[in-house]
């Protein structure tokens, strides 16, 4: 997919009131002023929903979006983050599907951020899942992020986000064939991206079966990171077991987990319990998905 990005770089967060979408925005803001982004929110409502703009009038968030963003530049506020600057920062409404909205937003951003409410596999696929849509069909890498209410008794509550003291997790999957190369380049790199420019260290883990031979599990070369992103601390790591248990297990409390995206989306995908899917679902950290 070929499109034309903001050269200053653009990460945009779907916000709706809920607290899955208030930690998304969270995060998004922290990285975006960790890379130098600029954050763009969008608040997308259903057309056939809506009988008309004066009738929706704005009122299904409180606070509005306008106060919200009024707080992430300093204004008055509980905002838990560091003050954005205010050219930083658009809030925009926009009526249509939210998932249409934002797979459009993603072909001029780096990065697009969601929070999901943490519903189970089967049930999001029926009722129709944004992030699970939005994640198969975006132009850029997406981060997901539950509220974390089906994880309450592991205790957790604050927004992990990457950082010195907080790494990032890329999954290498093990492979052969020059596709296959690609794509785990591209995953890589959109990891490493992201960690660098929140000195954050960088993990690559591939989960190998145990018969599998260790030789085709291989970590991923890391010399090339070296050049690209000096100073960035790169450690490799090699598990046995089921892929979807180890990651979530290994990155449990990492800033954000990056994994390639499904090949196929939308309902088909979560029905059949496809790895990104059951990740975005079992991990208690953000997961990144790339494509």
């Amino acid at each position: 997919m070929h499109t034309s990005r903001s050269a200053d770089g653009v990460v945009v967060v779907g916000y709706d009131g809920s607290p899955a979408s208030q930690r998304a925005l969270v995060w998004a803001a922290e990285v975006s002023r960790a890379l130098g982004d600029a954050l763009k929110i969008i608040h997308a409502v259903e057309l056939d929903v809506v009988p008309s703009r004066r009738g929706y009038a704005l009122r299904p968030l409180n606070p509005s979006l306008e106060m919200v963003a009024e707080t992430m530049v300093g204004g008055p506020s509980t905002w838990p983050g560091t003050p954005l600057a205010r050219s930083r920062v658009r809030a925009v409404h926009a009526f249509g599907g939210p998932a249409a909205e934002l797979v459009d937003a993603s072909m001029t951003a780096d990065l697009v951020v969601l929070g999901t409410r943490g519903r189970g596999r089967t049930r999001s696929a029926l009722i129709g899942s944004v992030s699970s849509a939005v994640a198969a069909r975006a132009y850029c890498p997406v981060v997901v992020l539950h509220d974390l209410s089906h994880h309450a008794h592991e205790g957790r509550r604050d927004v992990p986000v990457p950082g010195p003291e907080c790494e990032v997790v890329c999954a290498v999957t093990p492979g052969t064939g020059s596709p296959h190369a690609d794509r785990i380049e591209r995953i890589v790199g959109a990891a490493a991206r992201l960690a660098a420019g929140c000195s954050a260290p960088l993990r690559l883990v591939t989960v190998a079966a145990p018969s599998a031979d260790n030789r085709a599990a291989s970590p991923y070369a890391t010399d090339t990171l070296a050049l690209s992103h000096p100073g960035l601390s790169v450690t490799t790591q090699t598990l046995e077991g089921d892929p979807v248990e180890m990651l979530t297990l290994t990155s449990r409390d990492c800033g954000l987990l990056v994994i390639g995206a499904p090949h196929k989306g939308g309902m088909a995908a979560v029905l059949v319990g496809t790895p990104a899917h059951r990740m975005i679902h079992d991990a208690t950290c953000p997961v990144m998905l790339v494509h």
